[in-house]
This record gives C-alpha cells, sequence and structure tokens, in this order.
C-alpha cells in the first residue's frame, strides 16, 4: 500500500489517512540520493515551518520542500500528494521495502506525473542536463520509462521540459526508442536484449539492486536477498523472467573477458548487454519449443552444427533475412546432452538454411559456488 506525503504540509498520513490516500491522484518524484538524505524515521519530528540550515540533512529537507510546493504549483493546487522514496518507505521494515520494490515499476506507471529532479545541473562541470548524474544511476531507468508524462528539472526546481519536448535529446543520451519513451508503443514489445542494454552505464549503491531495479521493466516480481551478490541476484532475475517470455534474446550477451571454464546461457550482469540494443526474437524459428531451468541446467532446443571439436547453436535473433544469432557450445557430456557456453566474448552469425537440426540439450551453469 502506498505512502504519500501531503504536499500542503509536508507531513506524512496517519493510519487512517493512509488508506484514504490510495485513491488520491499524486505526483512521484525521481531523484539521486545524496549524502545525508532524510528518510522515515526523521518525518515525525520534521516541521517545514521551521527549517535549519545547519542541520545535516538540511539539503535534503529542501528538496522535499521543494518538490511539496512544485506539486502545488504545477497542478494548481489540484494535486495535493506526492511520493518520493526517502521518506515514503520504511526501509527498517523488511517486508515494507520488499513490497515497496516489487510495487514501484506500478506506482510510477499510475502517477499523474512523474518529476525528476536533476540536482547538479546546472553547474560548472554539468553544463547539458542530459550530463546529469540522474542518468547514470540505476533506478531512474525506470522511473524514465514507466510515467507516462515526465516533467525535467533542474536543481532550483525550473522546468527543463518534458518527455514529449525533450525526446530527441533523450533517445541519444539512453538509446531507448522514442516509442517506448512516449508511450506509443508497449514496453513489452521491446526485446529481453534491448531493454537490458537500456541499463548499460547505470550504476546502483547496492549491488544486488542492479537486478532488483529492473523488476518492473521486465514485468516480474521476486523476494529480495541483500547479500546474495548482484550475479546471484541478476541471474534469479533472468530466471523469473525465463518464467513469462521465450524470447532467446535473453541468451544474446557477450562479455569482454573470457570466462574460464566456461558459462552458462545466463548473463552475470546486465552490463553484458551492452552492444545488444539491435538484437530482436522470432517466434517462428525452429528453436521455438519452451525452455527451463532444471537441476541439469537450462533444458532447450537449439539447432546445432559443428564448429571443429566444439558446437555452434543459433538461437531466435534474426541477423537481416539471412541470418540468425550463433552462439559457441562445448559438449561435456554426450550421454546426458549438457553442455556449457565458451568463447563468451563473441556472438557469429549462422546462415538461415544452415543451422542445423533441432536437438533437445541441457546447458550447464558455471560451478560458483
Amino acid at each position: 500500500m502506498i505512502r504519500l506525503l501531503n504536499a500542503e504540509s509536508c507531513r506524512l498520513p496517519s493510519g487512517e489517512e493512509r488508506k484514504a490516500q490510495q485513491t488520491a491522484p499524486y505526483v512521484i518524484i525521481s531523484h539521486v540520493w545524496n549524502k545525508d538524505e532524510m528518510v522515515f524515521g526523521d518525518m515525525a519530528e520534521f516541521d517545514s515551518s521551521k527549517p535549519s540550515t545547519s542541520w545535516t540533512k538540511a539539503a535534503s529537507a529542501a528538496k522535499m520542500v521543494g518538490a511539496c510546493k512544485k506539486v502545488l504549483e504545477i497542478s494548481n493546487k489540484r494535486i495535493k500528494h506526492l511520493w518520493l522514496d526517502t521518506v515514503c518507505i520504511n526501509k527498517m521494515d523488511p517486508f515494507e521495502l520488499s513490497t515497496s520494490i516489487n510495487s514501484m515499476y506500478r506506482w510510477y506507471k499510475r502517477a499523474a506525473v512523474c518529476f525528476a529532479y536533476l540536482y547538479d545541473y546546472p553547474s560548472e562541470k554539468v553544463t547539458q542536463f542530459t550530463e546529469s548524474g540522474w542518468f547514470a544511476r540505476g533506478w531512474t531507468l525506470q522511473e524514465l520509462v514507466a510515467p507516462k508524462k515526465v516533467l525535467f528539472f533542474d536543481k532550483d526546481w525550473r522546468l527543463i521540459g518534458d518527455k514529449a519536448s525533450l525526446q530527441v535529446p533523450l533517445t541519444s543520451r539512453t538509446k531507448i526508442n522514442g516509442s517506448f519513451l512516449l508511450h506509443t508503443d508497449n514496453i513489452s514489445h521491446a526485446s529481453i536484449s534491448q531493454r537490458m542494454s537500456w541499463f548499460s552505464g547505470r550504476k546502483t549503491t547496492v549491488p544486488e539492486d542492479t537486478a532488483y531495479c529492473l523488476l518492473g521493466l521486465f514485468g516480474v516480481n521476486m523476494p529480495l536477498l541483500y547479500g546474495e551478490g548482484e550475479d546471484r541476484a541478476f541471474k534469479r532475475l533472468q530466471e523469473e523472467i525465463m518464467r513469462y517470455s521465450d524470447d532467446h534474446s535473453l541468451f544474446a550477451w557477450k562479455h569482454d573477458v573470457p570466462q574460464a571454464g566456461g558459462a552458462g546461457l545466463l548473463a552475470e550482469s546486465p552490463a553484458w548487454f551492452r552492444d545488444t540494443g539491435s538484437y530482436v526474437h522470432s517466434a517462428e524459428g525452429p528453436s521455438d519449443r519452451p525452455f527451463l531451468m532444471t537441476n541439469k541446467g537450462i533444458s532447450i532446443t537449439l539447432c546445432l552444427q559443428r564448429f571443429g571439436e566444439n558446437w555452434v547453436a543459433s538461437i531466435d535473433c534474426p541477423q537481416g533475412d539471412r541470418h540468425y544469432l550463433g552462439i559457441f557450445l562445448e559438449c561435456l557430456s554426450s550421454k546426458a546432452q549438457q553442455y556449457r557456453r565458451i568463447k563468451t566474448t563473441e556472438l557469429c552469425k549462422v546462415v538461415r538454411d544452415g543451422r542445423g537440426e533441432p536437438k533437445s540439450i541441457f546447458i550447464k551453469p558455471p560451478d560458483d559456488i
């Protein structure tokens, strides 16, 4: 259940007030966490009528108060509530934190409008709004894509423009097609690898958030296990995606550093999808059978052809009219039909008519315990 900040009083709701808020229109704030941010626990004693410039969290308080004032100004007081993650989530409650993160994409999508606050623009180092650190953060990806309407503000809460008027520089900076930014096309029509590539160059403070901040972008939910590490969290995310999608572009990654001992079908980081923004999935290929995770690895049907002592498996990602993408495999057991991925620094093209026969195999994950 979302908790909204009252823009007129800068106060959080009581229990009964929170229930009444669930149908209220609201503005949602997208920003970058900085040092000494106000949090949920600070709100009980906060009084916006008595600001203290000497308080270590004064800058964060000013950001919150500025957001409240801007909500009332832009909406002509027709909207009186806003959501700001720093103070609207009680992060000391693990259940609330998990529920909020799994609901966040939906909350941004439901908002009347999103205000994107660029804390460092303009400045001596940031002369173009697209150079703001806001564009380098993991969480702001879904905050850009999910809301239909996003207004961008500079550090003094002056309006820069909206998604529609700024679409060209936004697409240039983020590599996200304007049809997805402006909701003229459904985000689900972007391939898995395209959506993964949008994360390229972004970072999160907490390693596991690399995966958790992408949940909404792929329409999945999963428990949060802080401490599991980025690679395990990201693999869990991909396994969850596999439950709902048959998109082979999930396997169309490559990595700059060779993987000693080979690899499985799943990447360890969204950074491995850096160059995959143009890949799409074809549901009409000969490998269009279901695939799933098993205790022997990913069970999948792929077209295989010999490549020296190893194999090339084509995945259902067409490259022009005559080719498909291919990955390199090594057979570990012909009896068990178990393979692993090799030559992970590259992908190849496979001629459409020479893909080989479909074969049901298992692709083993790396031994990483």
